[in-house]
């Protein structure tokens, strides 16, 4: 273990220990009375040097250091613990990055030894300062913007006018920034663990030591993808959700809009009809009360659906489908109103199948769509069938996977049918992919059980 004398090392120690709490306070947006951070550095400081004069394992007065900090950051800073725990992480790995950057460029540039600047307490203290100035700019630049990561900013519940203008594309920018400085650490910590061992710099760094160091930058790195990519395919699940949603609330306004303006109409409808009569016009005053009847009963049929939901969205595929002559035909019918499953579920699972019935349809020459939902004391029927080109079976394994697509990514996510073996799932329903038994085609078949 290296160990230095205890005012050299306090000299290191302490102004890291410093630059790492007021990291902290920049990225929580906390402020804490500078004499509290200094006393708590300092004691952190000592257990750190404790921790060195004992025969264990390399690398073990960090990771005690920092589970240190964090729990003073629940105790002093009045942090919860997940967010302590991030917080000090990302702090860490940003003094590790300079760190490991600043010090071996520093020795490049003045042709001095790593193992020179680390056996010496003066040149150790000096060479650490840039990095640790570097740090502080850049805490003090972090609490004057503001900046910080949508997962901080989620676990402390901060809600400012930053915040609210984080765009999808931050959020995933900043996922991956942190992964990149994580993977960075990792990367300048190996390369300096080998530069130990080759030097023997570190008496106590053995070759075992070196595996052992290997082995845990794998595992962070591993675990680091893990937890970003995870963490990133929710945001675009929460996303593909929102928007859906608001697409949703806009059909259903729609529809109310649509109701309006055939109330609007009603005295127009009557002065045409009086207008054929009168004339003695009464083949055309059939065709236009024939006409308006088909309207106003299709209507009505949309408004007995239950729920309004399913209604909106349902007659917003039908005047959709009508614009781009696909033929749509529906039929719903739901038992006492009641579903196994929650109202914005079943739109989700049914305007998403729509939506690709309608894309899938485009290339036929008499297109058509068929919609059939039943819901009884057996569960939730619905299907979904259209006459466009069958999906190939090497196609079928990948529809539900997120972000696949076969078509552009410009248009389509590649979220529906992902988003649909979600909602699936959690009912512990089943989904059934195959031909209709009318037509050459597609249809989904999917039933939800309901809960014991």
């Amino acid at each position: 273990m290296d160990v230095m004398p205890l005012i050299p090392f306090l000299g290191v120690s302490v102004p890291e220990s410093l630059v790492l709490y007021y990291m902290v306070l920049a990225l929580t947006k906390k402020k804490e009375s500078p004499f509290v951070v200094i006393i708590l550095s300092l004691l952190t400081s000592i257990f750190s040097f404790s921790i060195r004069t004992m025969p264990v394992r390399f690398g073990i007065h960090t990771i005690s250091q920092v589970v240190l900090m964090t729990i003073f950051l629940n105790l002093f800073f009045r942090l919860p613990w997940h967010t302590s725990a991030v917080v000090m992480v990302l702090s860490s790995v940003f003094l590790g990055l300079a760190e490991g950057i600043s010090v071996p460029l520093l020795a490049w540039v003045f042709k001095l030894k790593l193992e020179q600047i680390i056996s010496d307490p003066l040149l150790r203290i000096l060479f650490t300062l840039p990095h640790l100035v570097l740090l502080s700019v850049l805490a003090y630049i972090i609490g004057k913007r503001g900046w910080r990561l949508p997962l901080i900013s989620e676990k402390l519940g901060i809600k400012n006018e930053s915040d609210k203008r984080t765009t999808k594309q931050s959020i995933r920018q900043n996922c991956l920034l942190t992964l990149c400085l994580v993977q960075a650490l990792m990367l300048v910590l190996l390369n300096l663990s080998f530069h130990a061992y080759n030097t023997g710099v570190y008496p106590s760094f053995t070759l075992k030591t070196l595996i052992e160091v290997g082995s845990i930058v794998l595992l962070v790195s591993v675990l680091a993808t893990i937890f970003v990519s995870g963490y990133l395919l929710k945001v675009i699940e929460h996303d593909a959700k929102l928007e859906t949603e608001i697409h949703y609330a806009r059909e259903r306004h729609n529809l109310h809009l649509r109701l309006q303006v055939e109330r609007h109409d009603f005295y127009n409808h009557l002065t045409a009809i009086y207008g054929y009569i009168k004339a003695c016009h009464f083949d055309q005053a059939e065709t236009y009360i024939a006409n308006l009847y088909h309207t106003v009963s299709s209507i009505g049929s949309l408004l007995k659906i239950e729920p309004p939901d399913l209604a909106a969205i349902i007659s917003t595929k039908y005047e959709e489908a009508k614009i781009n002559g696909i033929k749509f035909f529906w039929y719903v019918k739901i038992h006492d109103g009641s579903l196994p499953l929650s109202s914005e579920d079943l739109t989700h699972l049914t305007g998403n199948l729509l939506d690709n019935a309608l894309d899938a349809v485009k290339s036929n020459g008499s297109p058509r769509i068929d919609l059939v939902l039943i819901c009884n004391k057996l569960g939730l029927e619905l299907k979904v069938s259209n006459n466009g080109s069958p999906i190939p079976q090497n196609v079928r394994q990948n529809i539900f996977v997120a972000g696949y697509t076969t078509k552009s990514i410009k248009q389509h996510s590649g979220l529906g049918l992902y988003i649909i073996k979600q909602i699936i799932d959690r009912y512990d329903g089943q989904l059934e992919l195959r031909e209709p038994d009318d037509y050459s085609g597609v249809e989904f078949v999917i039933y939800i059980p309901w809960n014991k």
